[in-house]
């Protein structure tokens, strides 16, 4: 098992220390050496999140403050990762004020339904 990755509490009680929660206002963590590292960084709010229950909605940035998913510009140049905090209570709200409370405008939709196996438990073809 790997151990706990309690790498980003400190940044994210910070940003509550500071008042962030509930506002929509971003956080911002500087100091990435490469978009991997930022990516690392958002990964570890993200888990910081759940470990202190609050959503964490984050993201990662080139130099520019630009948003970088799967087109970053220069991987190697210096990038931050931005996140907000929300209560679980709002943003579960923000979740149904978005939708309307209709699972299918969700971007990942629980309730679907996922492919079915195409091999049985022997491997035949089902």
């Amino acid at each position: 098992m790997r151990p706990r990755d309690e790498s980003a509490h400190p940044v994210i009680e910070d940003a509550l220390a500071r008042g962030y929660l509930d506002t929509g206002a971003i956080y911002q963590v500087n100091g990435f050496t490469s978009h991997a590292a930022a990516n690392e960084g958002r990964l570890s709010v993200n888990r910081g999140g759940k470990h202190l229950n609050v959503s964490t909605p984050s993201w990662v940035t080139d130099q520019a403050g630009e948003s970088c998913y799967k087109a970053c510009q220069d991987p190697q140049a210096p990038h931050s990762v931005y996140f907000r905090l929300h209560s679980k209570d709002s943003a579960r709200q923000h979740v149904y004020t978005e939708t309307g409370g209709d699972p299918a405008k969700l971007k990942y939709n629980p309730f679907a339904r996922g492919q079915a196996p195409a091999l049985d438990d022997s491997g035949q073809r089902l």
